[in-house]
């Protein structure tokens, strides 16, 4: 079984990658892993792992947003890792049901941040932490085919303008990461 990649392998080493860049999220991270007691919110964990990724259209320099029914809040695109997934399966699984876009991934792609975000969300008792693995997800967006259900509403947006509606810290930090 020595080499077999599993959701833990996976996160351990993003974990270490982003040791010096982000030592307290790091660190944290590997803290949940060594507690082990599940890594998803399906495990009954409160704190468990999210794959957020980010639209973003070099041509134009705008990210796509949504406006999140659960949250209120305007974010990128992302959700929980389900049990059973490797980080590739849920970004795959995520955009598909998010966007409609299938497969955009055929292999995993390297993180560009790691985030804790704290929830308190009287409707989602089950979650009080996400620990969140960022990707670039560069498009032009031609072929999405966005799920009404799951927002009020999306829009391509300029990163200035981006940063003047979303509120949530860990988004704002992924799009200066990618603020050229």
């Amino acid at each position: 079984m020595e080499g077999m990649i599993t959701l833990t392998s996976q996160i351990k080493q993003i974990a270490n990658d982003f040791a010096q860049r982000e030592p307290e999220v790091s660190k944290r991270y590997l803290e949940l892993l060594e507690k082990s007691g599940g890594l998803t919110r399906d495990d009954g964990d409160h704190s468990h792992f999210c794959a957020y990724f980010l639209p973003y259209n070099p041509k134009t320099n705008q990210i796509f947003i949504v406006h999140h029914k659960k949250s209120g809040l305007w974010l990128s695109p992302g959700g929980h890792v389900d049990k059973g997934e490797l980080l590739l399966d849920t970004l795959n699984r995520e955009i598909k049901e998010e966007l409609g876009v299938t497969n955009f991934f055929s292999e995993l792609p390297k993180p560009f941040l790691i985030s804790i975000t704290p929830i308190n969300n009287p409707a989602q008792p089950s979650c009080k932490e996400h620990l969140d693995i960022w990707f670039l997800l560069e498009t032009d967006g031609s072929n999405f085919d966005v799920d009404p259900q799951e927002f009020h509403n999306t829009k391509w947006i300029g990163l200035d303008e981006a940063k003047k509606i979303i509120t949530d810290e860990a988004n704002l930090k992924a799009i200066s990461l990618i603020s050229f």
